[in-house]
């Protein structure tokens, strides 16, 4: 038997935390900024460098 639910998560930013401050992390005896690997990903998605790299592999295999 196989059961599946749905759940539905208020909207958030995902970098804050509950009180809406950035996350951090103890790094090297520092405190420093947290950013998700989902916001990288996106930023990299969305940036003209990737954009461009893509469109010329593109070009390449016609």
């Amino acid at each position: 038997m196989q059961l599946h639910f749905l759940t539905s998560y208020p909207p958030s930013n995902l970098n804050r935390d509950d009180l809406g401050r950035p996350k951090t992390a103890l790094m090297g005896g520092a405190n420093r900024l947290r950013i998700s690997s989902q916001s990288l990903k996106r930023a990299w998605r969305t940036s003209d460098v990737f954009a461009e790299a893509l469109a010329g592999t593109r070009e390449a295999k016609k």
